[in-house]
């Protein structure tokens, strides 16, 4: 093992810290009989060798060592040094979309040298690879599959291969990560789809007996991912029973994975070998995370693959809405905790028939458990435009109370985070615990918008507990909180309002909050105008165009404001131009005198493109209100930036018959599964529901009155 190891100049080569003369202690770590070193080795190859993906010449210079230990018979851990190995190849990496960093082209020369030389000595290796596919350690078989789809030059030897372990293979996690390579195999070589997705139909839905239930699973998911249009009709009754299967299971090393059993994905591969008390490594830290927070988590193995279907269906709302249905009703804790995460995803990022699951999420909140009601009702808060059939459960769970007095981060707490979403909402039964909430100092960062969505009742109930806070506000407390205030007591509006926002209108770090709660007030702030007046008249560009908007709302001077806002319009900054373009909207024809401006910033694409184009169509159809001038500019404002469509949309809802050019588009957009801002993506991803149901209606109204 090592041949000429000793051989190689490593201290004229360079890793993440330095010279790489330590790298031959590295690769003998990996091959030690203590479990510990070798974690602690592959841990520095991802550390220092190969650090946060970084291919150096010390990287490639490993290659060679790295595949003869995992050939190297009885070695454990080996397939830990596969998924490293996979790393280190890149999978089709793409180095003019990768950011170097450095204008240095011999420094570049050498990096993209290096990210060549790792892809060919990996992909010239890959066929090793075939000859472990029946090695005796499970760990190795199970990094083998997707290696191969990846590195091996013939697709079609590693099809055969595939599909030959799959008539031996009795490990469950290995017969996994096989169907898992094969999907992956049939999206990168559609000509190999078809048979791709006859072994994978055999595995979802086998003629006879029945397989394991996270192999049909993980089939389906594959299936989902290389053959959407073909997806066999019991798709969601086949996933909803293989994890009814997976829950009943008999708890094992195959339904319950804990610190000792969690070497079932490449982050923790090699844990087997390691301690109990695991090592000081970035590997050991994130064994540590997944058990932890899969320790009450019955087969977790399932949840992860219905998160992957999820992701697989895509567009398919009515499939996707009855597993996550069906998530949201488990009785294990793991899957109901993921089916709020992605209930949060797919609710905010997908239309279709949401309403049962939004209930259901509701239904999290009469669960006893305080991270399941938190986490529900963090979801729900961000679904208030759609959140209607889960407001009894989330007035109920306030009603109950918060038990103690709030505290400095009741948001966080159960109680808090369903008094949010109910306030979200604008239901006025939050409006006890929100008063309780201001009485003890506190001011919650949306409490504007969520004035601006109660009835008159509880707007009113709210005002004398806004009023004594606007009161005793102290110019020195923390600016934040004194902004949410103002906005807050904006939008009840009341007179009393206006004698203390000008007394922090003379405050120089408050003085943008105080314009803009006084352009909220509007004609309540006339004994404002002075100070207004002054200020429109500063050279200091800062608040300009928001003084402007407050002198306007106020029955201000006409000729300053347009000037003050002729001057937005020719700014530098693109916020300049939006801001002055969203207040000359507002203003209407009264704005008549700046068309010409307005024109002439249509005129040039540099200065009125993405946002900008949005706040221009409308505010030349808001001024101007000429159809053949203000249908082009939507419409391209419409294409220049998705969030410009709910806007464009209630401009063309204004227009009447006039919108009739925009149908087409509309009919387009209303047919389309996802909401407007929705560009895909995975994770915590959250798009603006609120939006995109504003814009679904306005579709709706201007396609009922033009629409034939």
């Amino acid at each position: 093992m090592f041949t000429g190891i000793d051989d190689v100049d490593w201290a004229s080569m360079n890793h993440a810290y330095g010279d790489a003369s330590d790298v031959p202690e590295l690769l003998r770590g990996l091959a030690s009989a203590d479990p510990d070193e070798r974690e602690a080795a592959l841990d520095g190859m991802h550390g220092a060798v190969h650090h946060q993906g970084d291919v150096y010449d010390s990287t490639v210079a490993c290659i060679p060592f790295l595949f003869e230990l995992v050939a190297t018979a009885g070695l454990p851990g080996r397939g830990g040094i596969v998924d490293l190995l996979r790393s280190i190849d890149g999978d089709g990496r793409d180095v003019e979309e990768m950011d170097f960093g450095c204008d240095d082209e011999e420094e570049y020369d050498a990096w993209v040298r290096n990210l060549a030389g790792a892809e060919s000595a990996t992909r010239a290796r890959g066929g090793l690879l075939l000859d472990l596919l029946d090695d005796p350690d499970a760990g190795l078989r199970q990094e083998l599959p997707g290696a191969l789809v990846q590195l091996h030059d013939d697709p079609a030897t590693v099809l055969a291969a595939l599909c030959r372990r799959l008539a031996t293979e009795q490990d469950a996690r290995v017969l996994r990560a096989t169907a898992t390579a094969l999907g992956e195999l049939g999206v990168r070589n559609p000509e190999f789809a078809r048979r791709v997705e006859e072994a994978l139909t055999a595995l979802a839905l086998p003629a006879t007996g029945r397989t394991e239930p996270g192999l049909r699973l993980a089939a389906l998911v594959q299936l989902a991912r290389c053959a959407p249009g073909r997806l066999p009709e019991r798709t969601v009754k086949t996933a909803v029973d293989a994890m009814r299967e997976a829950r009943e299971a008999r708890e094992d090393t195959e339904t319950r994975e804990g610190p000792e059993d969690a070497g079932d994905t490449a982050d923790t591969a090699g844990a087997e070998t390691a301690s109990a008390l695991g090592t000081p490594t970035m590997i050991s830290y994130l064994r540590r995370l997944r058990a932890s927070q899969r320790g009450t988590v019955r087969a977790s193995w399932a949840t992860d693959l219905l998160v992957e279907l999820h992701y697989a269906l895509d567009d398919r709302v009515a499939e996707r809405f009855a597993l996550l249905e069906d998530q949201l009703r488990s009785p294990d804790w793991g899957q109901r905790r993921e089916a709020i995460d992605m209930g949060g995803l797919l609710l905010t990022g997908w239309r279709g028939p949401h309403e049962e699951s939004v209930r259901l999420l509701g239904e999290q909140l009469r669960e006893a458990d305080p991270r399941i009601v938190r986490w529900a009702a963090k979801e729900l808060e961000r679904l208030y435009a759609i959140g209607g059939p889960a407001t009894g459960a989330l007035a109920e769970r306030v009603a109950a109370g918060p038990g103690t007095a709030p505290q400095a981060r009741w948001n966080e707490t159960s109680y808090g985070a369903a008094l949010c979403a109910l306030a979200a909402q604008g239901d006025a039964r939050a409006v006890p615990g929100l008063v309780e909430v201001l009485r003890f100092g506190h001011v919650p960062e949306d409490l504007c918008g969520w004035i601006d969505r109660m009835d008159p009742d509880g707007v009113a109930a709210l005002l004398p507990v806004l009023l004594r806070r606007l009161s005793a506000i102290d110019p020195r407390e923390r600016p934040g909180r004194t902004r949410f205030l103002l906005e807050a007591v904006a939008a009840a509006g009341p007179d009393e309002v206006v004698e203390p926002v000008l007394r922090l209108l003379r405050v120089p770090g408050l003085r943008g909050a105080a314009v803009q709660a006084l352009a909220r007030l509007g004609a309540t702030a006339r004994e404002a105008l002075p100070e207004l007046r002054r200020l429109a008249r500063d050279k200091d560009p800062g608040h300009r165009v928001d003084v402007a908007a407050a002198l306007w709302a106020a029955g201000g001077e006409q000729d300053l404001v347009l000037s003050v806002l002729a001057e937005g319009l020719a700014g530098e900054r693109w916020f300049q131009r939006y801001d002055a373009l969203r207040t000359i909207a507002r203003m209407g024809p009264g704005a008549a005198g700046l068309l010409p401006a307005l024109r002439g910033l249509r005129r040039s694409p540099e200065k009125s493109g993405g946002w900008v184009a949005g706040a221009l169509a409308v505010a030349l159809w808001q001024v101007g209100r000429d159809p053949d001038e203000s249908v082009p500019a939507l419409l391209h404002a419409w294409s220049e930036h998705r969030d410009n469509r709910p806007e464009a949309a209630g401009a063309w809802a204004r227009m009447g018959s006039a919108a009739a050019p925009a149908v087409p588009l509309l009919r387009r957009e209303l047919a389309s599964a996802r909401r407007h801002d929705n560009t895909g993506g995975r994770g915590r991803n959250r798009y603006r529901c609120a939006e995109d149901e504003r814009l679904l209606r306005h579709g709706r109204a201007v396609i009922a009155t033009v629409g034939s």
